[in-house]
């Protein structure tokens, strides 16, 4: 069934499409922008959130003043939300391209939080 073993999610209202995500993401990894494409699933978190909860980020809120609010607000998993978001956080601000292992986490760490907002498995194959 390739990448996402289901059709366009109805969360909330909206259509979530994360097959169309997940096509983005590939092409940002198969053009070398590994570093973006950490920072476009951040975005794919982000619009989730927003999707599902009608919570988008604020634009004064960091990454992890969101994400705070994620678990304070939406009762989010500390365990699930601080892990993936301190793995972007040290991605994207570390001045390090990612290797396939820290993609790799990063993923895993995302498919947990997908996991946890649609109560449906993710599979990326990359």
């Amino acid at each position: 069934m390739g990448l996402f073993g289901g059709k366009k999610k109805k969360i909330s209202g909206s259509t979530f499409d994360i097959r169309k995500k997940i096509q983005n993401l590939k092409i940002l990894i198969e053009s070398g922008r590994s570093k973006e494409a950490i920072a476009y699933i951040y975005l794919i978190y982000n619009d989730l959130i927003k999707s599902k909860y009608n919570k988008p980020r604020l634009p004064y809120q960091t990454i992890r003043e969101y994400a705070i609010t994620c678990v304070n607000e939406l009762n989010q998993k500390p365990e699930n939300v601080y892990p993936f978001v301190s793995k972007v956080e040290s991605i994207i601000y570390g001045g390090i391209d990612p290797d396939k292992e820290d993609f790799q986490s990063t993923i895993q760490l995302f498919s947990n939080l997908y996991h946890e907002i649609t109560g449906t498995s993710l599979s990326i194959n990359l």
